[in-house]
């Protein structure tokens, strides 16, 4: 189906991935074992996915250097990008991010938290969903107000 929503999981264990089929039970999941930052086609459009998920292993510089490659080819697209992290490994999430994930969860992860990811990442985008400057959205809301006087 051509419509139909795409998520590709790089090295992501099979518990994760059938938790990602509970989630998203219509959406097309491709599985690739091994990718490297050095094995990705040039061609390939991520941006034609609706979710990519790199779980983190050992070498974890390997997988570090498999999100910044797949953000670099991201670019600006909407495609959320997913780093799974092995359990008592918290340090690999600031890293995860730094490489250019969207998001972290430890693993095991459920179908609910996958849910509320991606949920979170659709509305990341929307003005009025932001508080505090912590997290601006990426785009002007001209209805928007500073709350400061003119």
């Amino acid at each position: 189906m051509p419509n139909e929503a795409r998520v590709v999981v790089f090295d992501v264990d099979g518990e994760s991935v059938a938790s990602l089929h509970e989630a998203f039970p219509e959406w097309h999941i491709d599985q690739i074992s091994g990718a490297s930052a050095d094995s990705l086609d040039r061609d390939w459009n991520p941006a034609a996915r609706e979710l990519l998920v790199v779980g983190v292993r050992e070498p974890v510089a390997a997988s570090l250097g498999l999100c910044r490659a797949l953000r670099s080819q991201l670019g600006r697209a909407h495609t959320s990008l997913l780093a799974l992290v092995p359990p008592a490994q918290e340090a690999l999430v600031r890293a995860a991010l730094d490489a250019g994930a969207n998001s972290c969860l430890v693993l095991p992860v459920h179908a609910k938290e996958l849910v509320n990811m991606v949920n979170r990442g659709h509305d990341a985008n929307h003005p009025g969903r932001h508080t505090l400057d912590l997290n601006r959205a990426q785009r002007a809301d001209p209805w928007r107000d500073d709350g400061g006087e003119s």
